[in-house]
Order: C-alpha cells, then sequence, then structure tokens
C-alpha cells in the first residue's frame, strides 16, 4: 500500500473520531440553540460519510491494485 493510501485510511480515521467526538459531547441544554444542535449534528454526519468515503476508496484502490 502507498503512502497516499495509508494517509486516506488515517484521516478517515481522524474524521471518524471528530465525529464520534462531536456527537459525544452534544447536548440541547441551557445555552445552545436547537439550530446549533442540529449543525453539531449535521457536521457530524457529513464527518461520518467521508469517513466511509475515504475508507471505500482506499478498498477499490488496493482491490485494483491486487487483480
Amino acid at each position: 500500500m502507498s503512502a497516499k493510501l495509508v494517509g486516506v485510511w488515517i484521516l478517515g480515521s481522524i474524521m471518524l473520531m471528530a465525529a464520534v467526538w462531536i456527537i459525544q459531547k452534544l447536548e440541547l441544554t441551557i445555552g445552545v440553540s436547537f439550530s446549533s444542535y442540529l449543525l453539531a449534528l449535521a457536521v457530524a454526519f457529513i464527518l461520518i460519510l467521508l469517513t466511509g468515503l475515504c475508507w471505500i476508496s482506499v478498498a477499490v484502490a488496493t482491490r485494483r491494485r491486487f487483480l
């Protein structure tokens, strides 16, 4: 596996860790508006989607290399 693929794989892991951190710390309490709560959920969801995109890209690239 090349360094670029490893970098994308690690980038996906970091994005997943950030998304889980956002979701874990998120609470709808006093001082948090509903719109900012939804925005944080949307950011975490987008990070999870980007993680999947990174990991699928690495899987496809390694699959093509071994064919």
